[in-house]
């Protein structure tokens, strides 16, 4: 018998031996960072009563710390406290993010940024005024529901053909400071009736 044959046999033949060994050794090891079978573990979980609970959420749905997305918004859980809590992707309050497509829903959208806070309607005409058409800008900049986080632009052009319909202008800014206000008012509202 030559000695090439001869380690191919030993080989072959010590293979399922030295596979069990190493199978074995694995099963050893891996029972052992099991132990501690009879060990009693503490859990210190906090308790928190029902009426303080729902007392927290109310202070937070109030402060206006709710955004479109919730808990879930892109620049992750809010953080608490100090310069941190404004830190991260913008998030808007949901209260005036709502308020505001339910107000703006009078006119086609063209465009809505949940992250950026931008609503932007498409050119309308108002049945009250059917020669003028209508274009509105929203911007919603906070996470509070507050009079300053929602500002309008709002564009007028004579509704028609030629140069009249490509030279928009700004509306005054009474105009604008009521359609905020219509669209804050509806928005304490859907935070007020959203617990009923």
């Amino acid at each position: 018998m030559t000695l090439h044959r001869f380690k191919t046999c030993a080989t072959s033949f010590l293979a399922p031996f030295i596979l069990a060994g190493v199978l074995a050794g694995v099963l050893a090891g891996l029972s052992a960072c099991s132990g501690n079978e009879g060990a009693n573990y503490e859990y210190d979980y906090p308790t928190v009563s029902s009426d303080k609970f729902q007392r927290q959420r109310l202070e937070e749905l109030e402060g206006g710390d709710e955004t479109v997305f919730g808990e879930l918004s892109i620049g992750g859980p809010k953080k608490r406290g100090g310069a941190a809590a404004g830190e991260g992707f913008a998030t808007v309050n949901y209260y005036l993010w709502r308020a505001t497509l339910e107000t703006l829903s009078l006119g086609p959208l063209e465009s809505a940024d949940p992250f950026g806070g931008v609503i932007i309607t498409d050119w309308f005409t108002l049945e009250e005024e059917p020669g003028s058409q209508y274009r509105v800008t929203a911007y919603i900049l906070g996470r509070q529901l507050r009079t300053d986080n929602i500002k309008i632009a709002l564009y007028v052009r004579p509704k028609g053909t030629g140069k009249a319909k490509m030279d928009p202008h700004r509306a005054s800014a009474v105009a604008e400071a009521k359609l905020e206000n219509v669209i804050l008012s509806k928005a304490r509202t859907i935070r007020a009736t959203q617990f009923k």
